[in-house]
C-alpha cells in the first residue's frame, strides 16, 4: 500500500510546515522548574503580589567625574524612570532619584510636596555625602559608583519570558536612542531581562539556518556515500518528515522553541539519517540479489536489517524517551521531543522510504554497484539468517554527588577564661597614654573601593574632653561641592545613652539633628565604626576580656617596625559581641610607646573581617601621636586611610566650636 503510505507521510508533512509557521519562540527561566517546586509557586507569588523577581539593569553614564550632580542629568533619568513605568509588565523601578527625592522631603520637615529632585548641584553633592557618609561604605556602591559617574536603574518586571519583555526591551532601546543618549550622558541596557531578550531574539532564525546547515553537510555526506545526488535526497527524507511532526506536536502541546528544545533538530538529523542510510544501503543489495524483484527486496528487508534497526530504535527511544519523566520541565520536553523525532525517523525509514522506492523505482537502487554489493554478488553467499553482530547497549552512568555537610558558626555566649592579669596590667598602661584633653588637626579621609577608585574628603576637626563625654566637630573643606558641610556629635561615656549628632548642610542654610549611630556602625561612610573614633585607641576593659598570646616584632611596609605585646580580646557576652560586630579582636601594642599599632578583627561568624594600621608615629607637644590610619575592609575590599597633619594639643579648643550656631559659620 504505497500509495497510501505516501499520502498518510505527506498530510503529516504538511502539517509540520504549517505548524513551523507558527512556532512561538520563548525562553523563561523558572519554567525549568515543575509547577509543584516550592521555588516554582514562590515566584508566582512575588510576582503577583509584589514587584517581580525579574530585574533589569538601565546603566547610565555621564560624560565627567561627579556628572551625576547635575540637575539636567537627573531630570532625564527621571523622565527615563516614567517611560519605564508605563512600560507592559513593569512593575518597579528605582534610581539615584528616588533616593534624592525622598532625602529633600526628610530634610524640609516630611512634607509631601518636597518630595521632589533638589535643583541645586551643591546641594545634590551634600546630599549624597550624608548618604554616604551614613551607613557601610560600600552600601551604596550598587546604585552610583565611587566618581559619581555611572548610576544604575533597577527595573522589576513580574513577568521574565521573551515574549513578555520583549515590547519593554525595544521600547527602552528606542527611548534611550532617541530621547536620552546625548554628548552629556548614555545609558545602556543590562541585566538578566536583557541579557534574556538577546539570548532568545536571534533563536528562531539561528535554528532554523543551522538546520538547513545541518542537512546540506548530511545531503553532501549521503551523496558521496552512495555516490547518488537522488539517494541523498531520498535520505533526507524520513528525517525531514521527523523534524515536521515535531514542529506539528510543539504547536499541539504548545511547547516553545527554546534554548532546550531548539537542540532537537541536531540529534533528529543525526540519529534518523543513521536508519535511512541503512535502509537504502540494504535496499540496494537486496534488490540485487533477487535480480531487481521489487517485491522480494523489500521483503528481505525487514527480517534482518528491519530487525537491527528496531532494535536500535528501541534502545535510543527508551533512553531519551526515560526523560519523559522527569521533574526539570527543559528535560521533560527534550526526552518527548526526541522520542517523537526518532520514532517518526525509523517508521518513515521502514514505511515511507520503502514506499517512495517502491512507487519511483530510482535508478541509484536499480543501476549503480558498490564494490561491496559487487563482492557480495560474486560471493553469493547471502543469508537472510538474523544473526547479527548488533550489541549495542543502553549504558547508564549515574553520578551521585551528594555531600551533607551543614556547618553553621553562630557566635554565642563563649566560655572563656576572664582578663588575664598581665593583660589587664598591658590595658591599663595603653589607657594611661596621654592624648591631650583637647585637639585641633586636620584630617584627610581616603576612601578607597575594590576597583582602585578613591573619594577624598578634607575637614578641619576640633575634639575636646568634657567630664563624662567628648565632643567632637568636623568642618568639610573639599571638594568644593561638600564645603562648609559640618558635622557635631557629643559621645557619651555611658554606653546606654545614645550619643547627640548634628549635621550642617551649607546648601539649605538649615542644621538637622540626626539620629544617633550604634557603636558598630560605620563612621561617615569610612571602615571605622563609631566606637574606633570615640575610643581614639583606647581599650575598654568593660566589653572585652584580654589576654596576651606572645611577644611579636611586626614591621609595616613604610619600614617602621615595633616589638609588641600581642592581646587577644574576647567579648564578655554575646549582647556586646552584636553591638561592636566582632566576636574577638586581636591587639599588638608597642613595648615602647604603649600606643596600639595593629588590630584585627573578626565579625560575628568568626570570619577575618578588618585589619587597622597604625604608622607615622611620632610625638607632637610631648603627646604620641599616630598620623595615618590604614584600615582594609577584607570581606569587601574597600580601605579607608585617615591621615592626620598640623596637629596642636596646646591651642584653646573654645566651647563655642561645637554648637549648632558654630556648624552654620563653619569654622
Amino acid at each position: 500500500h504505497h500509495k497510501k503510505v505516501i499520502s498518510f507521510f505527506g498530510i503529516i508533512m504538511l502539517a509540520g510546515l504549517f505548524a513551523a509557521s507558527n512556532l512561538t519562540v520563548d525562553e523563561d527561566r523558572i519554567e525549568t522548574f515543575h509547577n509543584s517546586e516550592a521555588l516554582y509557586k514562590a515566584d508566582k507569588t512575588i510576582n503577583h503580589y509584589l514587584d517581580g523577581t525579574n530585574n533589569l539593569d538601565i546603566v547610565i553614564e555621564a560624560d565627567e567625574t561627579e556628572g551625576l550632580f547635575e540637575p539636567s542629568i537627573l531630570v532625564k533619568i527621571q523622565a527615563l524612570q516614567n517611560f519605564t513605568l508605563a512600560l507592559p509588565n513593569v512593575k518597579g523601578a528605582t534610581s539615584i532619584v528616588d533616593y534624592l527625592k525622598q532625602m529633600n522631603r526628610s530634610l524640609n520637615g516630611g512634607d509631601q510636596s518636597e518630595y521632589q529632585l533638589p535643583d541645586d548641584k551643591a546641594l545634590i553633592a551634600q546630599y549624597f555625602l550624608i548618604y554616604s557618609a551614613s551607613s557601610d561604605p560600600t552600601d551604596f556602591e550598587n546604585v552610583i559608583d565611587y566618581d559619581y559617574r555611572v548610576t544604575n536603574m533597577r527595573v522589576q518586571f513580574n513577568k521574565g519570558s521573551y515574549q513578555d519583555t520583549r515590547i519593554a526591551i525595544q521600547s527602552l532601546q528606542r527611548y534611550i536612542k532617541e530621547e536620552f543618549n546625548d554628548s552629556n550622558s548614555n545609558a545602556t541596557l543590562s541585566g538578566r531581562v536583557n541579557v534574556n531578550y538577546h539570548w532568545i531574539k536571534d533563536l528562531g532564525e539561528s535554528h532554523f539556518v543551522g538546520l538547513a546547515i545541518s542537512l546540506m553537510l548530511v545531503w553532501v555526506v549521503s551523496a558521496l556515500l552512495f555516490r547518488s545526488f537522488s539517494a541523498a535526497s531520498f535520505a533526507l527524507i524520513p528525517v525531514i518528515s521527523s523534524i515536521l511532526l515535531v514542529y506539528a506536536a510543539m504547536v499541539l502541546f504548545n511547547i516553545k522553541l527554546g534554548v532546550g528544545t531548539s537542540m532537537f533538530a541536531s540529534v533528529a538529523i543525526g540519529l534518523g539519517v543513521d536508519f535511512a542510510i541503512h535502509t537504502i544501503d540494504r535496499l540496494r543489495v537486496t534488490f540485487k540479489l533477487n535480480a531487481g524483484d521489487w517485491d522480494k527486496a523489500l521483503a528481505e528487508l525487514y527480517p534482518l536489517t528491519g530487525r537491527t534497526l528496531f532494535f536500535n530504535y528501541i534502545a535510543i527511544a527508551l533512553g531519551f524517551g526515560v526523560l519523559i519523566s522527569s521533574q526539570v520541565v527543559p528535560l521533560a520536553n527534550f526526552g518527548a521531543i526526541v522520542f517523537i523525532s526518532v520514532s517518526t525517523s525509523f517508521f518513515a525509514s521502514m514505511s515511507l522510504l520503502p514506499a517512495l522506492i517502491k512507487a519511483t523505482k530510482p535508478a541509484f537502487i536499480r543501476d549503480h554497484y558498490t564494490p561491496s554489493e559487487q563482492s557480495i554478488m560474486n560471493s553469493q553467499n547471502i543469508t537472510t539468517d538474523p544473526k547479527a553482530n548488533y550489541s549495542r547497549a543502553l549504558r547508564s552512568l549515574v553520578l551521585i554527588l551528594f555531600v551533607a555537610s551543614a556547618s553553621y558558626f553562630a557566635f554565642n555566649q563563649q566560655a572563656h577564661a576572664a582578663s588575664s592579669k598581665e593583660g589587664i596590667e598591658i590595658v591599663n598602661k595603653v589607657n594611661s597614654v596621654e592624648d591631650g584633653q583637647q585637639v585641633t588637626r586636620k584630617l584627610t579621609m581616603t576612601m578607597i573601593d575594590k576597583r582602585g577608585k578613591t573619594r577624598v574628603r578634607e575637614t578641619q576637626a576640633y575634639r575636646k574632653y568634657y567630664d563624662q563625654e567628648k565632643r567632637t566637630v568636623l568642618f568639610y573643606k573639599k571638594p568644593t561641592n561638600v564645603k562648609g558641610t559640618a558635622f557635631l556629635t557629643f559621645d557619651y561615656k555611658d554606653t546606654a545613652k545614645d550619643d547627640d549628632q548634628w549635621l550642617y548642610l551649607p546648601a539649605m542654610r538649615k542644621v538637622r539633628r540626626i539620629s544617633a549611630s550604634d557603636r558598630g556602625d560605620y563612621f561617615l561612610g569610612t571602615d571605622f565604626t563609631y566606637e574606633d573614633i570615640m575610643l581614639e585607641g583606647k581599650l575598654e576593659l568593660t566589653d572585652y576580656d584580654f589576654s596576651v598570646l606572645r611577644n611579636e616584632k611586626i614591621t609595616f611596609e613604610s619600614g617602621e617596625s615595633f616589638d609588641t605585646f600581642v592581646l587577644q580580646g574576647l567579648p564578655k557576652n554575646t549582647s556586646i559581641a552584636n553591638d561592636l560586630g566582632y566576636v574577638r579582636t586581636r591587639i599588638w601594642v608597642d613595648t615602647a610607646t604603649w600606643v596600639v599599632v595593629r588590630a584585627d578583627y573578626w565579625d560575628l561568624k568568626n570570619k577575618f573581617l578588618k585589619s587597622l594600621e597604625m604608622t607615622d608615629i611620632r610625638s607632637v607637644d610631648d603627646i604620641i601621636t599616630r598620623h595615618i590610619l590604614t584600615i582594609n575592609n577584607h570581606k569587601t575590599g574597600h580601605k579607608t586611610i585617615f591621615k592626620f597633619s598640623e596637629v596642636d594639643y596646646t591651642s584653646t579648643v573654645k566651647d563655642s566650636l561645637f554648637t549648632k550656631r558654630a556648624l552654620k559659620q563653619g569654622r
